[in-house]
């Protein structure tokens, strides 16, 4: 099924009162405020849950091309790995809101860079992480390799920034008769992020009911995703978001 979005016309509505959660203009207390401002609140990963299950994704190391094999074996028999998996109903593609499904992603087709393509469980962070980057997996590599360091020489692949073509100005001329300069290079991790807390999730199962602990901000529509993905009925499906 394809869903397309027509803007053919002005949208004279107030989208701040179209909005799902109708809470804007409501004075509703913030509970947790006090909390997260001290740094006293306990966010999705800080949870203690008995006999809990560590997983940790591994991720492509290729921009696109086909997965062509994973040797699980190698890494199940390193210390408290539980198992491997590369279900694709598992392995979903991330929604942009709004969706209410969870869209598969056949993990044999790699489409970006650090692109999803096992989950690796054990029985400790440090032990998934582990195996996760150790988890040797063969691909078929389509077009072009890319080069992701910022220091290599291939500027074909990765140019530098000051190499593009500019006819605005002489910037080696301003630079010397400026008075003051300042060169220098910086350079910043591959992910920086501004949340409060760690990118983490915990599941527990009730019978034939899931509570999901994370850092959720659509809570209807992941209620929807998260049944989906799992088959289950989003009447089993509870998160806490903090």
């Amino acid at each position: 099924m394809t869903t397309t979005l027509k803007m053919d016309k002005p949208d004279t509505r107030n989208r701040l009162d179209a909005m799902q959660q109708g809470i804007i203009g409501k004075p509703l207390d913030r509970p947790e405020g006090p909390l997260k401002v001290s740094g006293s609140a306990t966010y999705a990963s800080e949870w203690q849950v008995p006999g809990i299950a560590y997983g940790v994704f591994a991720r492509a190391t290729i921009s696109t091309g086909k997965v062509v094999r994973i040797d699980r074996d190698r890494v199940m028999a390193m210390p408290g790995v539980i198992g491997v998996y590369t279900d694709r109903k598992m392995l979903v593609n991330p929604s942009q809101g709004t969706q209410g499904s969870a869209p598969t992603q056949d993990i044999s087709e790699v489409h970006y860079f650090g692109q999803s393509v096992a989950l690796v469980v054990a029985e400790s962070f440090e032990a998934a992480t582990a195996a996760a980057m150790a988890l040797h997996v063969e691909y078929e590599v389509a077009g072009k390799t890319p080069v992701f360091d910022p220091e290599s020489d291939d500027a074909t692949v990765l140019p530098s920034v000051m190499s593009l073509p500019t006819d605005k100005g002489d910037l080696d001329k301003a630079m010397a008769a400026a008075a003051f300069t300042v060169d220098a290079v910086y350079t910043t991790p591959g992910h920086a992020s501004a949340a409060m807390e760690p990118h983490a999730s915990i599941a527990s199962w009730q019978g034939n009911k899931l509570t999901v602990r994370g850092s959720f901000q659509m809570l209807n529509y992941n209620v929807d995703e998260l049944a989906d993905s799992l088959g289950i009925s989003a009447s089993n499906v509870r998160i806490l978001s903090p």
